[in-house]
């Protein structure tokens, strides 16, 4: 976390937010006409602050369009709706939208909104003699399937140069991952926040806890089908300037954005302290978004967990006009 801003400084970046914050949000829609209305699938996971923010802030409505949330525990459930025609966007994190694609979903990309460099860790059992990460070789570890766990684990093993096979895998659900390595049924686990600081402020030093943010940054996205995305473009570029706002919120009053998204999530402001870092939310479209899936890809060929070929041109998933159209400068692709 960079350091604090001298007095002056902090007034004038809170006049400069606030401007760009009132700039994003006119137009809306008429007061007397009913705003459009969109259902966004959100997982109950610090990644999707900014989600948070606009809601308790109302600044949806006040870009003009009414947001209906869907609740999920990660991600992945997330964008399922979205290919089930249950929802109209998701947020959600790269694999599962790689995943996706490489099944030949019409998923695209809308933007960026947070890259957290800490939102994933592996976690430990002291008692089963786990003190560091090379301890972990011949220790059976759950991850969901189908989510950025699996590449996770791998790249701290391969880093820490432990063979992939060198671990047992136990593949679980959110809530199933949380109760067995409670109970002690599996050695370890790959969980990402809140979920991993709950299980540390119930286990305390009966767990370890490994992050690799030197490694890896948990990015993620806010998503939509092609088709949707294309014939709605008043509906995207409406929740893209709700999002902008609250990206400004965050910035302008990180504290009160901390409460909001502790709020939402259920997690108390001591354990929010630890996790909340308004530098990690950012509403954008990065050229890193791109290089991730392109290396998920390839790791995911290499695992066996998709047909191997060529990797795909991400760069079509990405519907930047949408994002140009309200901030341009918060496009930041090679084209």
């Amino acid at each position: 976390m960079k350091p604090a801003a001298t007095i002056p400084q902090a007034l004038a970046a809170v006049a400069i937010v606030g401007a760009a914050a009132f700039w994003l949000l006119w137009p809306s829609a008429p007061p007397l006409q009913p705003l459009p209305s969109v259902t966004i699938a959100v997982p109950q996971l610090l990644n999707a602050a900014p989600m948070f923010v606009a809601n308790a802030q109302g600044l949806f409505e006040k870009a003009g369009v009414n947001v209906v949330n869907q609740p999920f525990v990660i991600g992945r459930d997330a964008l399922k709706s979205v290919l089930d025609g249950k929802a109209d966007f998701a947020v959600v994190a790269d694999a599962p939208v790689m995943f996706a694609t490489l099944e030949g979903a019409d998923v695209v990309i809308l933007t960026g909104i947070s890259t957290l460099p800490r939102a994933m860790s592996i976690v430990g059992r002291v008692d089963r003699g786990i003190q560091r990460e090379e301890d972990l070789a011949g220790k059976s570890v759950a991850i969901t399937p189908g989510t950025i766990l699996p590449y996770f684990l791998d790249s701290v093993l391969q880093t820490k140069r432990i063979p992939i096979d060198a671990v047992k895998r136990v593949e679980l659900d959110t809530a199933e991952i949380i109760n067995a390595i409670q109970k002690g049924e599996v050695d370890a686990a790959v969980v990402g926040e809140p979920f991993a600081a709950k299980l540390r402020a119930d286990m305390g030093d009966k767990l370890k806890t490994f992050y690799a943010e030197k490694l890896f940054s948990m990015r993620f996205a806010l998503v939509g089908k092609a088709g949707y995305v294309d014939s709605h473009p008043q509906e995207v570029q409406r929740v893209l300037r709700g999002l902008l706002a609250a990206k400004a919120s965050i910035t302008a009053d990180p504290v009160a954005a901390r409460h909001m998204v502790g709020a939402a999530l259920k997690v108390d402001d001591a354990l929010m302290v630890k996790m909340f870092d308004p530098e990690d939310f950012d509403v954008a479209l990065k050229q890193a978004q791109l290089l991730a899936l392109e290396d998920q890809t390839r790791w995911a060929m290499a695992q066996g967990l998709v047909k191997p070929g060529p990797v795909p041109n991400y760069l079509k998933l990405m519907r930047f006009q949408h994002l140009e159209a309200v901030s341009p400068n918060a496009v930041q692709l090679v084209r």
